[in-house]
């Protein structure tokens, strides 16, 4: 009896939520450091659920040849996403950042040694989205500010974009 009164009650609540439209966004991320003449962009891809109209979760995995980025960002929404396209967000975020490079040590003979790194970040950011209904797709641009953990840096200026295809 406490198992029919259960599945009557799930099936019950299921009924009455309310499906969102696309709740999964799958794309490209740029990330480009305006400051750093030596950073080269990195590019990736990304995966965004919508908790609701006004919060999404998203992560990244994004990179070039001797850099790998990892990431996962809350991000709120001004704008309720049912009624406008256009929209503005906030987020805040953690990454991992893991370098490899030569380094070369000048002790008697030069000696190249391959040397790796990695550095967790947290992040912050704000930017526009712009959601094109007949095909699906949506496009976005902002601003993050990078703090890295280990040497107590703070990294501004890093331009991020990209375009997400909504699929479910």
């Amino acid at each position: 009896m406490k198992y029919t009164l259960f599945i009557i009650c799930s099936l019950l609540a299921l009924g009455s939520v309310q499906a969102q439209e696309h709740q999964w966004a799958f794309g490209f991320y740029g990330d480009v450091q305006l400051e750093d003449p030596s950073y080269n962009a990195s590019f990736g891809v990304q995966g965004k659920y919508d908790i609701g109209n006004f919060q999404a979760l998203q992560a990244q995995v994004h990179g070039r040849g001797d850099f790998v980025g990892v990431g996962a960002d809350y991000l709120v929404n001004f704008l309720n996403k049912e009624k406008s396209n256009f929209n503005i967000f906030l987020g805040g975020g953690f990454s991992q950042e893991f370098y490899t490079y030569d380094l070369t040590i000048n002790e008697g003979d030069n000696q190249t040694r391959r040397t790796r790194e990695n550095f967790s970040k947290v992040n912050g950011q704000a930017g526009l989205s712009y959601y094109f209904m007949p095909v699906q797709l949506s496009i976005y641009a902002g601003y993050k500010l990078k703090y890295q953990l280990k040497n107590e840096v703070t990294e501004p200026n890093y331009i991020m974009f990209g375009l997400r295809y909504h699929i479910w």
